[in-house]
């Protein structure tokens, strides 16, 4: 086999067995402990479902510090109406390193949901959910969206 044909293949071949040798470490890249400074910044959620005004779908706006504690504005649509409700409080209570972990967030006077929540390796979204029995009538569910 003429020589250079034989470096060219073993050159091919040197690279894709690098490539699978990277491919995996990349795919782990971001994994780690999640702590509540990575989630600082803004996050825009969707939320849906029911609350105890009824049905409701919302866009919220949240800005979130180091501490894992910001304001955010609701902007909801649903069967008590429409409307924007700015200045609520979210606060992550417990963060799990895997990124598992529970929040509050206002929505009013005498108005709150406290959220499962569940923060993806990279950092980049966030599930929520509220399924504590202690919220009879809220059923809310949503993703949010680190900027």
């Amino acid at each position: 086999m003429n020589p250079i044909r034989k470096l060219v293949r073993s050159s091919v071949a040197a690279m894709a067995a690098a490539a699978m040798v990277v491919a995996p470490m990349a795919s782990q890249a971001g994994v780690g402990y999640i702590t509540l400074p990575d989630l600082a910044g803004t996050w825009v959620a969707t939320l849906g479902g029911f609350t105890g005004c009824g049905q409701s779908a919302m866009h919220v706006v949240i800005s979130m510090n180091n501490a894992g504690s910001g304001t955010a504005t609701i902007t909801g649509h649903g069967q008590c109406g429409d409307g924007v409700t700015p200045g609520q409080t979210f606060k992550v209570l417990t963060l799990n390193s895997n990124g598992t972990g529970t929040a509050g967030l206002s929505c009013g006077a005498g108005c709150g949901w406290s959220l499962r929540i569940q923060v993806s390796p990279d950092r980049q979204t966030m599930n929520l959910v509220d399924v504590d029995p202690a919220n009879p009538g809220n059923f809310l569910v949503g993703t949010a969206i680190h900027f």
